[in-house]
């Protein structure tokens, strides 16, 4: 099986064995995005997106040079999975035979099992990519892991697991550094379990980080 991570640092690897990454990270990044979007890509929508301040012609080529350094990249393990027609660009693979966990996760989360999913994220969706369109999709991954952390120390605060409610509470504090909710759910887990100390010390750690990053006090 081929297996794209995209979670945390970007890695393709085939039967346990990773890939060497092409030289062109745009490559890459192409690679993601058709990961992350299955079926058939339209090439004039490709170039647009990943070349947008050249001209068509010139953003058409660069998407060509892309396809010709993943198709040697993936050759030697998946020949089949990159299809790139005339008009088309996607990955195809035989069901079983290729596995996103950006997509695992989602589907982890559309049938209700938050622990599972939220054990596949292992840092930021595209760690160390900055495109605009990565930015929408991992605010997006964001928001839905968020809400999964949330989920589960909910259910372990019912539970009476304040433990479990606060590593989950943590966990999302970690997502959202800067989330005064979150904070404010954790700081209430942690005096709640009887631990003062802890809930002074992340009060102060969120106060300093909101003073220091944005000028702003707490709310």
């Amino acid at each position: 099986m081929l297996s794209i991570k995209l979670l945390g640092r970007m890695a393709v690897e085939r039967d346990g064995e990773e890939l060497t990454a092409p030289a062109s990270r745009r490559a890459w990044s192409l690679l993601a995005y058709l990961a992350l979007h299955p079926g058939p890509q339209p090439r004039n929508e490709l170039a647009a997106r990943f070349w947008p301040d050249v001209l068509d012609s010139s953003a058409r080529a660069s998407l060509r040079s892309a396809i010709w350094a993943l198709r040697r990249t993936l050759e030697p393990f998946a020949p089949q999975l990159l299809v790139a027609g005339r008009e088309e660009v996607g990955l195809s693979a035989a069901e079983g035979e290729l596995r996103v966990d950006a997509l695992a996760f989602v589907a982890l989360l559309d049938e209700g099992r938050d622990s599972e999913a939220v054990e596949l994220c292992d840092g930021e969706l595209l760690s160390g990519f900055e495109e605009e369109w990565i930015d929408v999709v991992r605010e997006t991954h964001r928001e839905r892991l968020l809400g999964a952390l949330e989920r589960l120390a909910a259910g372990c605060e019912l539970s009476g697991d304040l433990a479990g409610a606060i590593v989950s509470s943590r966990r999302q504090a970690a997502v959202d550094p800067f989330g005064e909710e979150v904070h404010r759910r954790l700081i209430a887990r942690l005096a709640a379990s009887g631990d003062r100390g802890a809930a002074l010390l992340a009060y102060r750690t969120l106060s300093e980080r909101l003073r220091r990053e944005l000028a702003v006090a707490p709310s």
